[in-house]
């Protein structure tokens, strides 16, 4: 899984240091120089130095500049901001840290932060609040092309950009291995179909069905495949994530079904649907139930969140590998 992808060696098409000759590792966090990055809506980013004060707004940001062991000055986490509690695998690491609250203006509280870096996935699509961001400091948004950015790409370019790249691949190196020993303890998952969706509102669905898309990752690598119905579905609609009502159940036929539930009424409400019992993965016993916060770590994974969701989809694995 340690990659560099094809399109992490086109946004990173320029890296300079300066100011470091006789510098023997390429590790060394006094390194400092300039960082270039070409992102795919063609903006070009220029960092001039290793920044020393990060503002995350996204909780795959944060966890990643966590992940390096650098805190930012300030952070959006949407479960924060809806709950006041920070998801459980950022620990108490940001005890320093300023949570930006979105009611607020959080142009005006990033700018008191005096960042001189700021992660805004998603802020493209408000373009007047982005522009503001980026006359504040260089602004990153999205850094591929799918609804979810996987976690290793982000990680190896922060790795770039706080001149640790040997730090980036020991941290991606290190959540691999947790997967590989999973993947390793239930052989018999590979090749074994899943499902991800979300029950929110009155019997609605929103499917995963995009196998690419971040989110899907963390099966793959597992071994599992997503159930062929919703790949078709998925690029008939030309949507990475769709919507079903209830009396299309049956497409979530799989041998593993991890479902994301809003509200302890609708977890109550599931088992009654038309179908839910018939599906294989429900009659093996081999379904994962989230709730909002849980499955925010695998619809938004990042290193410590992966890790966390690996031991909530032990159970169901060990099932699906049963059948």
């Amino acid at each position: 899984m340690t990659r560099l992808r094809a399109l992490l060696a086109l946004m990173l098409a320029a890296v300079v240091l300066v100011g470091v000759a006789g510098c023997s590792s390429s590790d060394d966090e006094s390194a400092g120089g300039t960082v270039q990055i070409n992102l795919p809506d063609g903006r070009s980013i220029t960092i001039p130095e290793t920044p020393k004060r990060i503002v995350t707004l996204g909780g795959q940001w944060t966890d990643v500049l966590l992940s390096f062991g650098v805190t930012p000055v300030g952070y959006y986490d949407t479960i924060q901001a809806q709950g006041g509690q920070n998801p459980p695998w950022f620990g108490n690491k940001l005890a320093d840290s300023t949570a930006l609250n979105p009611n607020d203006d959080v142009v005006a509280n990033v700018a008191k932060l005096e960042p001189d870096l700021i992660v805004a996935p998603g802020f493209a699509s408000m373009s007047g609040v982005f522009d503001k961001l980026t006359d504040i400091a260089p602004t990153i948004d999205k850094i591929s092309g799918a609804q979810v950015d996987p976690w290793q790409d982000m990680v190896t370019l922060m790795g770039t950009i706080l001149h640790q790249p040997d730090k980036a691949k020991e941290i991606i190196a290190g959540v691999d291995a947790k997967i590989k020993a999973l993947a390793d303890e239930y052989p018999a998952i590979k090749g074994k179909t899943y499902t991800f969706a979300y029950l929110y509102g009155t019997d609605q669905f929103s499917v995963l069905g995009d196998p690419n898309d971040g989110a899907g990752q963390l099966f793959t690598s597992l071994g599992l495949v997503m159930a062929p119905r919703l790949i078709a579905q998925s690029q008939k609609t030309g949507e990475p994530r769709f919507q079903i009502s209830a009396e299309n159940i049956p497409w979530l036929n799989s041998d593993l079904l991890v479902m994301g539930v809003q509200n302890d009424d609708l977890r109550k409400r599931l088992p009654g649907l038309p179908g839910y019992q018939n599906l294989d993965s429900v009659k093996a016993g081999a379904v994962t139930l989230m709730d909002t916060v849980q499955v925010t770590g695998l619809n938004e994974p990042s290193p410590n969140a992966t890790v966390y969701v690996l031991d909530l989809l032990k159970p169901a694995l060990a099932r699906a590998a049963e059948e």
